[in-house]
């Protein structure tokens, strides 16, 4: 099962803010996972950039569900996003297709993915290519992103930032 939605940021969920002018088109991102009945257990993000992010490929069927949010920040003229992120440590979910317009002074815009973690341990890339286009510029601005994502067997995954729990 997949699950793709889009949504405006709550006040219940604070998106943060890193960039380093924030009226410019921007974009945050983080990954989630959960591994059996535990709740959704952080992996890694734009508010901790130094954190590897290292998934659990589980050996049970359920596998480990794992959750790709990519939240677009409003800028100082309404911002429209079209492009791609990439998700190949997705099972099944390859590219997710970006078109959302973002309105000058909205909470951020999100594009949640939702799926299981693919089997296959190994390095992967979670990437994204988008042109933000703003009203009444005459070019858009490109926004890339490359995150490494490397995906373990659940009992190569340790330590007290990356425990699975069993």
């Amino acid at each position: 099962m997949f699950l793709f939605a889009v949504s405006g940021a709550c006040a219940g969920n604070r998106v943060p803010h890193v960039a380093p002018d924030e009226s410019r088109p921007h974009i945050t991102w983080e990954i989630r996972s959960r591994d059996g009945g535990g709740g959704a257990r952080f992996v890694c993000g734009s508010i901790e950039p130094s954190r590897p992010c290292v998934l659990a490929a589980s050996a049970n069927p359920q596998g480990t569900a794992v959750t790709v949010q990519l939240h677009l920040h409003a800028a100082s003229t309404q911002t429209s996003y079209l492009g791609v992120m990439k998700t190949p440590f997705v099972d099944g979910v390859k590219d997710r297709e970006i078109s959302m317009t973002v309105p000058r002074g909205s909470q951020p815009v999100s594009s949640l993915l939702s799926g299981r973690v693919i089997k296959a341990p190994g390095s992967y890339t979670l990437s994204s290519a988008l042109d933000a286009t703003r009203t009444g510029a005459e070019a858009p601005l490109r926004i890339t992103q490359q995150v490494p994502v490397i995906v373990k067997l659940a009992g190569e995954v340790s330590g007290p930032d990356t425990a699975i729990q069993r």
